[in-house]
């Protein structure tokens, strides 16, 4: 190794692929590949009780979040690197928050592949992230979905409990 080499920013990881999935009206994908929960059986107060509106749980499998709308990122990366916001394009506003406590963890084994105001279609890979790191700083890894806008929709319905795979559908709603 010289001198130099060791001034080289290390490569980037790379940005995993884009499922192959479309997400119609009325329709939340699962945003990772796990076993989908009732919210309120998540181990965030601030989520099972509803405050933040209707969605659900998943104990993640896999350890990317992929896009369960298409729409417009509202939230993400520095400060809240575990957390991402989506205005869909349909109605529904998506808040996607990794694991409980993890604002705590300052970014430290996540990494956000969006930018604020930029519009992502369903399946696109968001972020990534550690379980271990997560489990290490010990927090819950489960991956928390609500709609934050549940009092503007006629109706909101978890629809998919127990193993689901990333963009497979898990929310229904109505306008």
């Amino acid at each position: 190794m010289g001198f130099f080499d060791k001034f080289k920013k290390a490569a980037k990881p790379a940005k995993p692929e884009a499922l192959s999935v479309s997400a119609p009206a009325g329709t939340v994908l699962a945003p990772v590949t796990g076993k989908a929960v009732k919210l309120e059986d998540v181990s965030d107060p601030v989520f099972s009780s509803g405050a933040m509106g209707k969605g659900c749980g998943i104990e993640p499998e896999g350890e990317c979040v992929y896009a369960p709308v298409s729409g417009t990122l509202t939230a993400a990366g520095a400060p809240n690197y575990h957390a991402l916001g989506i205005q869909g394009d349909d109605g529904a506003e998506v808040l996607i928050h990794v694991g409980v406590d993890t604002v705590e963890m300052k970014g430290e084994g996540f990494k956000v592949y969006g930018e604020k105001g930029a519009h992502v279609k369903a399946g696109e890979p968001l972020l990534s992230f550690s379980k271990d790191k997560i489990k290490a700083a010990g927090h819950d890894t489960v991956v928390i979905m609500a709609l934050t806008n549940t009092d503007d929709l006629a109706s909101v319905e978890f629809t998919h409990e127990g193993p689901v795979k990333a963009g497979e559908p898990v929310i229904s709603f109505k306008k």
